[in-house]
């Protein structure tokens, strides 16, 4: 089963004003937090892609906290085994300058 996440950190104060200003975000332990909301079915590549649908026009909003010293960093959980990413999962990643973590279970 895969999950993957988005996590904002180094945000401080903001938590609430940033996770109003991003769709399908939470809080937790001070973190903004936005998950796939595609079944765990789905490949790792696949929840990537709904990600960067979903932040993609926020792109110059998230840019402007990492300015601000947020840190952006995607977890991902998927069951062991081999994981492919393709260019239009990896898109999101380098265009938000987001680290991806791997976790296999």
């Amino acid at each position: 089963m895969t999950t993957v996440t988005l996590h904002i950190t180094g945000i401080q104060n903001r938590t609430e004003a940033v996770r109003s200003k991003l769709a399908f975000s939470a809080i937790k332990n001070g973190e903004v937090l936005i998950r796939s909301a595609l079944d765990e079915s789905q490949e790792i590549n696949e929840h990537l892609v709904w990600l960067w649908g979903t932040l993609k026009h926020e792109r110059r909003y998230l840019k402007s906290l990492q300015e601000e010293g947020a840190k952006l960093l995607c977890v991902a959980k998927v069951p062991k085994g081999k994981v492919k990413i393709h260019p239009d999962g990896a898109e999101f990643l380098h265009l938000l300058g987001s680290e991806l973590v791997i976790d296999a279970k």
